[in-house]
């Protein structure tokens, strides 16, 4: 009993950070990073919570059925931090000073984007809706569930500090966060699935 205990923890561990060296690697055009978000999420629920067997399978599988709207929805976000970062650098070279209202606004306007980010891409990993509908569920999801989404930006903004403080270990990372994540996103889902009548299909795809 205690080694298939061992062997169940062990092989949860080697999905988790084979995983993530997927995402990261699937992540490098830069463009696929909103479909390789959304199969990371897909793929770590179904195998490591939910001891689907084959985790490449699933997330390359995901990959391919989020391609499209999740490529359009990074292009939304990816869109929108490129021109809040433009503001922030139009700001400096205009001379308003670091600590002045519209600085501090400007960079405030950038904190939701990671997390939409987050609900958005999860959402999209269980429901095929257009980018719109995604992009309402997920400020929907963010503001519904507020206690949550403020444990999501704790664990992101600790991942940052974490890869920055120890980068040999930042590989590591991705699948540990995404795990981590989605004991927060899942009950959110499943209740949002419950709603629509669909349960527990996604998990029995």
């Amino acid at each position: 009993m205690k080694e298939s205990k061992l062997h169940a923890v062990l092989t949860a561990l080697i999905d988790i950070v084979w995983l993530g060296i997927l995402w990261a690697l699937c992540s490098l055009p830069v463009i696929t990073l909103g479909a390789a978000s959304a199969a990371l999420y897909y793929s770590m629920v179904k195998c490591v919570r939910h001891d689907y067997p084959e985790p490449t399978h699933a997330f390359f599988r995901a990959f391919r059925m989020n391609f499209r709207g999740a490529t359009l929805l990074w292009l939304v976000f990816l869109a929108a931090l490129c021109v809040g970062v433009l503001d922030i650098v139009a700001f400096s070279r205009m001379g308003v000073e670091a600590g002045s209202f519209l600085h501090v606004f400007s960079r405030v306007l950038l904190l939701p984007l990671p997390l939409l980010a987050v609900w958005s891409f999860a959402y999209l990993s269980r429901f095929d809706d257009p980018v719109k509908t995604v992009l309402r569920f997920g400020v929907y999801l963010a503001v519904r569930n507020w206690r949550q989404s403020l444990l999501l930006l704790f664990e992101l903004a600790l991942v940052a500090l974490i890869s920055w403080l120890l980068p040999q270990i930042a590989p590591l990372l991705p699948g540990a966060l995404c795990l981590l994540m989605s004991f927060s996103i899942e009950p959110a889902l499943r209740a949002l699935s419950a709603g629509q009548g669909r349960a527990d299909d996604w998990y029995n795809e």
